[in-house]
């Protein structure tokens, strides 16, 4: 066996101030850490008390807890593991336990080799001083930890009629008791001194151990040697891992989305609210437009001096009849080929003369197209002077387009841009 360290935990103080003790003034229990270092075997290299960050290195290290913080239940259990098992111990512990106002932590045991897989112990133990305990082991320098209570340092009963051996030590002027009842099960409790059965822990009883590490260690390394898989650590304390810093954005703030909650809904609110303005504004143009237009055919309709049927379009025939009275007349209209042939030349007049490729005249206007120089203008450039002209032209394709009627019917022979 190499360096064995063995620790012995404080009592919890809530055991001490329930036993009739409130006059007495506790130090801290994280400076009564008991500790012993082994070296070959059974022999005492150096013993202290204080906290956990003081005791020394060593291979492994068994705790020793008080077997008055530790409630050990020999029962039957059912042949389960697992989650189950974990989740029927309360249950089954629950007609041992007097108080259960706490939080409390349940543990099966192994079963004892060579006996039935259904006679267990059940640890139960308080889960705020156990997890303080693990949290003080945590700095502890050791490979392997153990835990165990104390009262299974002391030899086991070969029947139930023989004699208990108790194990005693001092707190102030309490006497800590513990006995040794089967394999794995004991029993622990606090008295004062000079009362009762404590009488006989002044060593003249031969049935009676006081905590002393000359008689520990060797109890101790008997136990180590018999590799047993009792362990109250359920997990082996480790210390905490250093968080990996993350590089923070200053001004990235962490979102408290319960907190944007209600101005969400209020911003949905305001954006169907929104939608529906729009909706109702949009309806209300169609509705204008579709109005104009029909006065707008009303108007045509009364100064036709042919009637048109009902389903015959009015505006195409009122520009017809008044086309006719301004030929008749002997005058041109927007949409004759000299007056737009003069407004594609305004158009046209500020790039080279041989741009011009083809022409034709048709009925819904000029179609032109353009040679592919260097010179030629882009549809959006072409575009543009179009409209500054207030003429219509449309893109057709590559360097084509066509000049729409009427378009440009208020510029007679432009020579530049309106002003």
């Amino acid at each position: 066996m190499s360096r064995l360290l063995l620790l012995y935990c404080p009592i919890n103080p809530r055991n001490l101030n329930s036993s009739g003790s409130g006059d007495i003034d506790f130090s801290s229990p994280t400076e009564h850490f008991r500790w012993c270092l082994v070296e070959h075997e059974t022999r005492i290299d150096a013993t202290g008390e204080g906290t956990v960050s003081s005791v020394p290195f060593a291979d492994e290290a068994l705790i020793l807890v008080p077997t008055v913080d530790v409630r050990l239940i020999h029962t039957r259990l059912p042949l389960i593991s697992g989650k189950k098992l974990d989740a029927l111990l309360p249950t089954l512990a629950e007609p041992f336990l007097i108080d259960q106002r706490t939080p409390l932590r349940y543990q099966a045991l192994p079963p004892q080799p060579g006996t039935s897989a259904i006679e267990r112990t059940i640890v139960v133990t308080s889960a705020s001083w156990m997890a303080w305990l693990e949290g003080q082991l945590a700095d502890l320098p050791v490979r392997r930890v153990r835990m165990m209570p104390d009262c299974l340092l002391l030899p086991m009963p070969e029947a139930a009629s023989t004699n208990l051996t108790i194990l005693s030590d001092d707190a102030g002027h309490l006497s800590v008791m513990a006995v040794r009842e089967g394999y794995d099960w004991g029993a622990g409790w606090i008295e004062a001194k000079g009362h009762g059965t404590t009488d006989t822990q002044n060593g003249s009883c031969p049935d009676s151990k006081r905590f002393d590490w000359s008689w520990v260690v060797p109890q101790a390394a008997a136990w180590m040697t018999q590799k047993s898989g009792i362990n109250l650590i359920l997990q082996a304390p480790e210390k905490p891992k250093a968080q990996r810093t993350r590089t923070k954005v200053r001004w990235q703030p962490q979102v408290e989305w319960a907190l944007w909650r209600n101005p969400i809904k209020l911003a949905a609110v305001c954006g169907v609210m929104y939608l529906i303005g729009s909706l109702l504004y949009l309806a209300t143009l169609g509705l204008s437009n579709w109005r104009w237009d029909k006065v707008t055919e009303e108007a045509a309709r009364q100064n036709l001096l042919n009637p048109v049927a009902v389903n015959t379009a009015v505006l195409p025939a009122y520009i017809q009849q008044a086309t006719q009275k301004i030929h008749t007349a002997g005058k041109d209209v927007g949409g004759d080929f000299i007056p737009m042939a003069a407004s594609l030349q305004a158009l046209l007049s500020v790039y080279p003369t041989e741009l011009l490729e083809t022409l034709s005249y048709q009925a819904d206007g000029i179609r032109f197209r353009l040679r592919n120089t260097n010179s030629t203008p882009t549809p959006e450039k072409l575009l543009h002077r179009a409209r500054t002209l207030d003429m219509a032209v449309v893109a057709l394709g590559r360097n084509e387009y066509q000049l729409m009627p009427y378009a440009g019917a208020g510029v007679e022979h432009a020579q530049g841009t309106r002003p």
